[in-house]
């Protein structure tokens, strides 16, 4: 009867636990992901380089991914609603892949969009459970995540609606 007693504490004790890092992982979650990327240029592109008090728009996108280049269109399309949005686009994908992506879509005529790849460390896939692509983050002026979404995102106009809101 003891050692039932003990062993029913001890599982309410690992819930107990786990609740807490749930909680503190979600927490987290609502803050920019502490994200360090290679540009195609070779360049690295930190989190700590975003401007203070602008919005931002993280975009985790495959370049394999049908769904990612149809968002990537409409996002260059109306890409003048933005103009006070920090867009950061990453991906995993080796630099040469993300280079390909870069020129097929002509990213490199806006270099307001930061691209680049997080290899292999996946901060910012691990920091928001990025499980489809595109995946988007939402960040208002302070920096807390006001919105994500997977797979089937809104269109440009209507993100660039919700930054407005904010």
């Amino acid at each position: 009867m003891k050692n039932a007693i003990i062993a029913i504490l001890m599982v309410f004790t690992f819930i107990g636990a786990d609740a807490q890092q749930s909680t503190a992982a979600a927490a987290a979650r609502k803050n920019i992901a502490p994200f360090r990327i290679q540009q195609a240029n070779g360049i690295f592109y930190t989190a700590s380089d975003l401007k203070k008090g602008t919005p931002v728009m993280i975009v985790y996108f495959d370049p394999d991914c049908d769904h990612c280049s149809v968002f990537t269109a409409d996002l260059l399309k109306n890409i003048n609603a933005f103009a006070n949005v920090q867009i950061v686009m990453v991906t995993y994908v080796p630099l040469q892949t993300l280079k390909n992506y870069i020129a097929k879509t002509k990213l490199t005529q806006y270099p307001a969009i930061k691209t680049g790849t997080e290899g292999t460390n996946f901060i910012i896939r691990y920091h928001y459970n990025v499980v489809q692509f595109p995946y988007l983050a939402l960040h208002d002026k302070n920096g807390n995540l006001f919105a994500t979404y997977e797979s089937e995102v809104p269109g440009a106009m209507q993100l660039a609606e919700m930054f407005k809101k904010k």
